[in-house]
Order: structure tokens, then C-alpha cells, then sequence
């Protein structure tokens, strides 16, 4: 040993000690030597600490201490150190959380810890807009197979002007056909929506009623109504619109087509009469699902715009059924186009009747700015089917706890989970290190 090479005190004592020995000195590169490799980067004690004649140097430090160490220390580096920089960050995400904790700290289940931590926060999952799984996946009422199997209701404001009084466009459409109905009005009374359904049920029958949970059909004369019809109502979940997708689409369509008629400015007509010659074109147009103008698939009418003289031939009844076969393929096709769109970033998750979940707090348009975008946690009390649950909030209307499961995120456990617990087992030592040759408590 060159003695004379080292000429700072500490080690150069320390030369001194250790030649009194004969040893030879190994090699061991630090990657498979990591915690002498960790250990060494650690400052030595000051030389008049040394009482007994000994350097006490980290180097020299047993791993039954390092294990004792840590244990004693359990607190620090547990999952109150992950809450606590959490919640004093203002809820800093994973990313942050990894970057922030591990650039001090490491153990083998600390990235597991931080990341089932976050995720099962409860004040992120009720108010954080990004980031929490979506949970649900699209479902199917029907689908119907034949004209009035099932049949959806809604209503569209916002209506009138000088030509008109009525303020509203109440909406049926055939899910089979596509084919639609409309009632303009000036309410959302009860009596509005028995008009409407009165345009089918005097010549056909009605299977399901698909509608919103509007005052007016909701309302007992609507309901005793329907029940004399024998027609079975089903309501959408609260803030679900597409629940009712057929019926929202195609209110948009003519909504659009009418502000179009509306704004030529050709004529002075009065918003209901257009409303009705939009509704009427609708008909005899192609859907872009079925493939097949609504008119057609229900009553069999002709709507091709080619002359009469240049028509092959009349289609048959015969035909006319095989069309609407073709219809039913295609919209089963476009379903599970749009079921495959749906279902690209949600996780399929079935609730239990007494899990706890937290659930949306209405829309952008009843809520403040900082209110809570989740409410919660509230108790599953029945599953009414693979996607509509009842949840126990307090509503006294019974259909105003049913809720989507789109809606529903699963409640944590009180202020986070139980933690994954850390190992501190001799014979996994080998896996942790010490980034930095920070202190030993450092190391968790």
C-alpha cells in the first residue's frame, strides 16, 4: 500500500490503521457491489469524534443497523410521506410525484405506492377534470326489429317569434324507421306528449317509450296514460343524453335544417309550418344509418326523385321486406362501429349493490365554476341494469337516483387505500439504492 499517495488527514489516518494488516485488495465494479458503491459516497465523522481510537465511519456500518435503521424510521418514509407532499403540492399528479419523491427516495414498491395513492385520492376524483379512469362501456336498448318496437320522446326549446307563440318542438322517432313525429306547442304539459303518441297508437302499437324525465311525462295522468296503452316506459339516466342518442342526433338535424329555412328569408312563414316541412323532407330522405329513407321503411311510399318514366319497375313487398332487413343489418353495423369508438378508452367495471361511488355533479351548465365535479360517496342500493344503477343520494323522485355508470367512479377509502407495504427483507436489500449518497434514513 503507497502510504504516501494520500495526503488528506482522514483517509491518510485510516491508511496508516489498515496497514498494520496483510490483505489484498479486490475490485469490485459498483454495479455489482451497489451498496458498498452507495455506502462509500457517504461523508466520514469528524476526527475528534473519534473517542475510542477507531474511525466511526458509515463505511463500516453492519446491515443489521441499516435494517434497524429503517424500522425505526418506518413513519417517515410510509404513505404519510407520499400523502403529505400530495396534498401540500396542491395534488400534484403521478408524474410530479415520482419526480418529486424519487429523486430523494427509493424503495422497491414506492412507484406502486405513489401511483395507487393518486388514483384513489379523493379530493382528485371529485374535482379533477383529467385523469381519472372512465369506467363503463356503451350498451343497446333493443335494437328494435320492427317499426314502433321502440320508440323515444323528447322535447327542444328555445322556440317562437312574432309569427308564433310556441315555444317548444316535442320529438318522437321510431327506432326501426328512423321516422319521425313532431307536435309544436306552447307547454311541456302532459297533454302535449298524449297528442303526440296519439298520431301512432290510433293505428299501431307502441312497445317502449325511451324519453327523459321531463315534469310533464313524468307526471301521473301521462303515466296512467300510457298504462291504459299498455306502452312501457323507460327513462334515461340523469345527464345521460346519449341514453337517447337517436332522438338527440336528429334533433340537432332539425334544428339545423329549420335555422337554414328560417334564414333564407324568401318567405314570412311562421316557424311551426317550417318546422313541419323540415320534418316532412326528413322522412324521404336516406338515413345515413339504415340506408333507407325513414317514409319508405315504415309505409312502403316511393321517394326517389327520378322520374316516374325512367323507374324500372315498381318495387315489390317482397322488396320492400328485404329492405328492411338490410336496414336492421346496417344499424346493427353502425352500433358496433360506434360501440368500438365508445369502448376505445373505458374499462368495463360491474358495481355491487352496497359499494360506494362517487357520481357527476349535474352538467357545465347547472354547476359554478368551482364546484365539486363529483359528488359523493354514495351507496349502490339496486342494479337495474348492465349500465343504470340506483344510487342512494337523498333524491325523493326515485328516477332521479338512477345513474349511468358512465357517471360513476369508485370511491376510495377514507383520504386514499391501504398502502402496498414496503420490504425490508435482508435478501431484498439487493434491489434498493441510494441515489446521491444521501443519508441513510434516506434510504426506504
Amino acid at each position: 500500500m503507497n502510504i504516501k499517495s494520500r495526503t488528506d488527514e482522514e483517509l491518510g489516518d485510516f491508511t496508516y490503521y489498515l496497514s498494520q494488516y496483510d490483505f489484498q485488495i479486490k475490485y469490485a465494479p459498483g454495479k455489482d457491489n451497489l451498496e458498498a458503491d452507495c455506502l462509500s459516497r457517504n461523508p466520514v465523522l469528524e476526527t475528534n469524534e473519534n473517542k475510542k481510537e477507531q474511525l466511526k465511519i458509515v463505511n463500516l456500518i453492519k446491515l443489521d443497523d441499516i435494517l434497524t435503521d429503517q424500522k425505526n424510521n418506518e413513519e417517515e418514509f410510509s404513505i404519510k410521506l407520499i400523502k403529505n407532499i400530495h396534498e401540500n403540492l396542491c395534488h400534484i399528479g403521478i408524474k410530479q410525484m415520482q419526480k418529486k419523491i424519487g429523486t430523494v427516495y427509493t424503495a422497491k414498491n414506492l412507484t406502486k405506492n405513489i401511483i395507487q395513492f393518486c388514483k384513489n385520492c379523493g379530493i382528485c376524483i371529485k374535482n379533477k377534470s383529467r385523469g381519472n379512469d372512465k369506467f363503463g362501456l356503451m350498451s343497446h336498448l333493443g335494437p328494435a326489429r320492427k317499426p314502433f318496437e321502440i320508440v323515444s320522446i323528447d322535447t327542444i326549446g328555445g322556440f317562437g317569434g312574432s309569427n308564433s307563440e310556441k315555444k317548444y318542438l316535442h320529438l318522437l322517432v321510431d327506432h326501426f324507421t328512423r321516422y319521425a313525429f313532431i307536435l309544436t306547442s306552447k307547454t311541456q304539459s302532459a297533454n302535449d306528449f298524449v297528442k303526440l303518441i296519439n298520431n301512432i297508437v290510433d293505428t299501431d302499437e307502441i312497445g317502449i317509450l325511451l324519453t327523459d324525465q321531463y315534469p310533464g311525462i313524468n307526471s301521473k295522468e301521462f303515466k296512467r296514460f300510457l298504462s291504459e296503452k299498455s306502452i312501457q316506459m323507460v327513462f334515461t339516466a340523469i345527464n345521460t343524453p346519449f341514453s337517447n342518442g337517436i332522438n338527440e342526433r336528429l334533433n340537432q338535424t332539425l334544428v339545423n335544417k329549420i335555422r337554414c329555412k328560417i334564414n333564407e328569408k324568401k318567405n314570412k312563414l311562421a316557424w311551426t309550418t317550417i318546422a313541419q316541412e323540415c320534418v316532412n323532407r326528413y322522412n324521404d330522405t336516406d338515413h345515413s344509418v339504415t340506408g333507407f329513407a325513414p317514409r319508405y321503411l315504415l309505409y312502403g311510399t316511393d321517394v326517389s326523385i327520378l322520374p316516374h318514366e325512367l323507374k324500372e319497375g315498381k318495387k315489390t313487398e317482397m322488396d320492400w321486406i328485404c329492405d328492411r332487413e338490410i336496414a336492421y343489418k346496417n344499424t346493427i353495423k353502425s352500433h358496433n362501429y360506434n360501440k368500438k369508438l365508445f369502448d376505445k378508452n373505458r374499462k368495463d367495471m360491474e358495481f355491487k349493490v352496497g359499494d360506494m361511488v362517487y357520481v357527476e355533479n349535474g352538467n357545465k351548465l347547472n354547476r359554478k365554476k368551482l364546484d365539486e365535479l363529483r359528488i359523493g360517496p354514495y351507496k349502490i342500493i339496486e342494479r337495474i341494469s348492465n349500465s343504470i344503477y340506483k344510487i342512494n343520494t337523498g333524491h325523493k323522485k326515485s328516477e332521479s337516483n338512477n345513474f349511468h355508470i358512465t357517471k360513476l367512479i369508485p370511491a376510495s377509502t377514507l383520504d386514499g387505500v391501504e398502502p402496498v407495504e414496503l420490504d425490508f427483507e435482508t435478501n431484498n436489500l439487493e434491489k434498493i439504492a441510494c441515489p446521491g449518497g444521501g443519508d441513510v434514513k434516506n434510504i426506504i
